[in-house]
């Protein structure tokens, strides 16, 4: 999820709300949510504990007998739509709730702070970068959980124009071993391999997101109360999510753990490299494999983990691309593009482009890209 810049600091905000007071504007460089509330760089202890001093952000609620506290933060127009929303259960579980549409493309550096993470995708285009190099890109509803030691820094971005709907529980792994099993030993395979990982590597599995977790992970994006109710309704069904969770991972007990080498990470990029280059003749999934010093099963499966796509699809997208750019750009007749692109007739050519862009090949020969 190429390795993305540093992060520039925030800027100072300023009231842009709907009502015209009270919301602070979130940095105009494109950080999320760390970056706005305790500067760059900053880990999510540092941005919870900044809650109350950041000026603007709205305070949801707190009740201190239960420990819960919550706030808000919401975006301006000119930098996109939605809000953030941040709950503090006690000092072992930080849950932050997305529903965000950027403008431009967010970034920002996510130090490690030893907590196991749940990361529930709704929708929205998110990637992380879990190596110095190379991304896992998650653009689809789906579950990931993931152990990010301290000291393991990695960056964050997602992409504009995507409605982001998703939750991130951050909790210490304590936590989850006293409040959900007996004790350590009863965790399930994967997440025991989790709980008990190298302190220096980034350890991540993939689970469905089956229809419960879904519904709950709803719940929060689309909470219903306000104040003190929505507090104790983010405590409610984060428990709840976490039992569904918890439950899911002793049903795929027997389903491998998705983790990934240097040399594994390599040769997936090389994979995508040709894929992205050569466009005609169309590089068959055995070629693919060979020239990326891979199986083929294994290839199939950790692209398809890693990207976020199929070979196939990955390999539409960039010819279609390419495409395009020769039909605006270079105003090539059709049956040059096609041929260009690793097609044979022009005819299967015009039908995969409308399949793909909704427009036939003739009707964007000429146009400049805006």
């Amino acid at each position: 999820m190429p390795q993305a810049p540093a992060i520039a600091a925030a800027v100072d905000g300023r009231s842009t709300s709907p009502e015209g007071a009270g919301v602070r504007a979130v940095p105009e460089h494109g950080g999320l949510f760390r970056a706005f509330l305790a500067g760059p760089s900053a880990t999510l202890e540092d941005a919870f504990a900044n809650l109350e001093r950041t000026p603007g952000v709205e305070l949801i609620a707190r009740l201190a007998r239960r420990r819960l506290s919550g706030a808000r933060v919401v975006f301006p127009p000119h930098e996109g739509d939605g809000c953030w929303e941040l709950t503090q259960i006690g000092d072992d579980v930080y849950v932050v709730v997305a529903n965000v549409s950027y403008r431009s493309s967010r970034r920002e550096l996510v130090p490690g702070d030893g907590m196991i993470q749940f990361y529930f995708k709704l929708s929205g285009d998110l990637t992380l970068a879990v190596s110095q190099t190379e991304p896992l890109r998650l653009n689809r509803p789906s579950l990931l959980v993931y152990f990010q030691p301290v000291g393991f820094d990695m960056q964050e971005w997602s992409a504009p124009s995507v409605r982001e709907r998703s939750v991130t529980i951050n909790v210490r792994t304590e936590y989850l071993v006293e409040n959900f099993m007996t004790s350590p030993e009863e965790a399930p395979t994967q997440l025991s391999a989790l709980l008990t990982g190298s302190p220096r590597q980034f350890n991540y599995c993939q689970l469905a997101l089956n229809s419960r977790m879904f519904e709950l992970a709803a719940r929060l994006v689309d909470n219903v109360y306000t104040g003190a109710l929505a507090l104790v309704h983010t405590e409610a069904t984060v428990l709840e999510l976490l039992c569904a969770t918890v439950a899911e991972f002793g049903a795929a007990k027997s389903a491998p753990i998705e983790q990934f080498g240097e040399r594994d990470l390599r040769c997936l990029h090389a994979a995508r490299a040709l894929l992205s280059s050569q466009f005609s003749p169309v590089p068959t999934i055995r070629q693919v494999a060979r020239a990326a010093g891979m199986g083929e099963t294994s290839l199939k499966r950790g692209f398809k983990s890693l990207f976020g796509e199929t070979l196939f699809d990955f390999s539409v997208r960039c010819r279609m691309q390419h495409a395009l750019n020769l039909l605006r750009e270079q105003r090539m007749p059709v049956a040059r593009v096609a041929e260009a692109v690793g097609y044979s007739h022009e005819t299967s050519f015009a039908t995969a482009f409308h399949r793909h862009f909704g427009l036939c090949p003739k009707d964007v020969r000429g146009q400049k890209a805006r």
